[in-house]
């Protein structure tokens, strides 16, 4: 749905609670911006950033308050009038206040989502006979973290944690299965990542898409990709291959950039890697990934567009009005909702492509 057609985008508004209680008034009146950055690869993030200085009494303002205690939960809120829409929840985890020359002090609330408990500690540990879906599991468990596991099939016989974070070794894990790791408020999901074959948004050039930079290339693309692993217990090669046939979706396009490469350019040799890997299943899914992850890559696109609460990184958003070759289906890799009071609120966006 476009955002005009909904929302009257001229009353951009947002609402924040902290502890479960609403922002007061006075705090809302000494707003000056909101930023929300939302990324699949790492952490979601917020800073609110406020007016630092009592005029009247003459003194700082909010910075000790205990309002903004590190480890309070904080729920923001975007979007217009009655169509507000939750953008973030997370926990505060860092205060910044600034004292600038000639100017009144303001004050930088950080607030990260509940990922960031994943990142407290680098750990060496082993897991035996477990999925990935059951190890995600536990360490969700462990970080205070409600999973919400999706189960990944292949037991593994043997998986080593090393000098990693808990996020760093899951999201690891996660993409070699083509798996996700997010956080909605408290639940950790650890999922398939799903790119739907029909949008979730329409983003209309001049319309809701203020500007737009879209890159295809054609380096990097191939035509195959074969991973290569050994079986130590049965004393075999596992060998796994990847083709455009296995794309579950060209985006709209015409045809794939694997398969755009191969008609332009001929023969386009396939990439080799040696990984370690412990059946044909899993070796199968690892090509899989690497494959799809590399034809994503085609196209790249950056994009601003009117503030919507609804464009969430890991939705698929169609662009309209870009030319035939580069209007489609775009998948969102990370997003940045901007809300100040001088330029109301905006949305910028990355995605990526696999097609023409």
């Amino acid at each position: 749905m476009a955002a005009r057609d909904q929302f009257d985008t001229l009353a951009p508004e947002f609402a924040i609670h902290i502890n479960g209680s609403p922002l007061p008034n006075e705090a809302v009146a000494d707003m000056i911006s909101i930023n929300v950055v939302e990324d699949l690869d790492a952490t979601s993030m917020c800073t609110v950033t406020l007016s630092g200085w009592d005029t009247v009494e003459m003194k700082v303002k909010w910075i000790d308050h205990k309002l903004f205690r590190e480890g309070n939960p904080i729920k923001i809120e975007m979007g217009y009038r009655d169509h507000l829409q939750l953008v973030f929840s997370g926990e505060i985890t860092g205060l910044e206040p600034d004292f600038p020359e000639a100017r009144p002090a303001i004050f930088t609330v950080r607030a990260y989502d509940r990922r960031h408990r994943l990142m407290r500690q680098r750990k060496t540990q082993s897991f035996t006979n477990l999925k990935d879906s059951d190890i995600a599991g536990q360490l969700g468990h462990q970080a205070g973290l409600d999973p919400k596991v999706e189960d990944s099939k292949v037991k593994l016989p043997y998986v080593l944690q090393h000098n990693q974070t808990d996020l760093e070794f899951l999201l690891w894990r996660a993409q070699r299965i083509d798996y996700e790791v997010v956080v909605e408020d408290r639940t950790l999901l650890f999922r398939p990542r799903k790119i739907e074959k029909t949008a979730k948004l329409t983003l209309r050039r001049d319309i809701e898409l203020l500007e737009f930079r879209p890159r295809m290339t054609t380096m990097g693309q191939v035509e195959e990709f074969t991973v290569r692993g050994w079986n130590a217990k049965e004393k075999k090669e596992i060998v796994a291959h990847s083709t455009a046939g296995d794309l579950s979706t060209v985006m709209g396009g015409t045809a794939s950039g694997p398969a755009n490469v191969q008609q332009v350019f001929a023969k386009t040799g396939s990439t080799l890697v040696t990984v370690p890997v412990q059946s044909q299943e899993e070796a199968d899914r690892i090509a899989k990934q690497r494959f799809s992850e590399i034809a994503l890559g085609y196209v790249r696109a950056e994009g601003k567009c009117i503030g919507d609460p609804q464009l969430r990184a890991g939705i698929v958003v169609k662009i309209e009005g870009v030319g035939e070759r580069f209007s489609g289906l775009y998948y969102v890799r990370a997003v940045e909702h901007r809300y100040s009071m001088q330029k109301g609120y905006r949305t910028a966006f990355s995605a990526r492509r696999n097609a023409t």
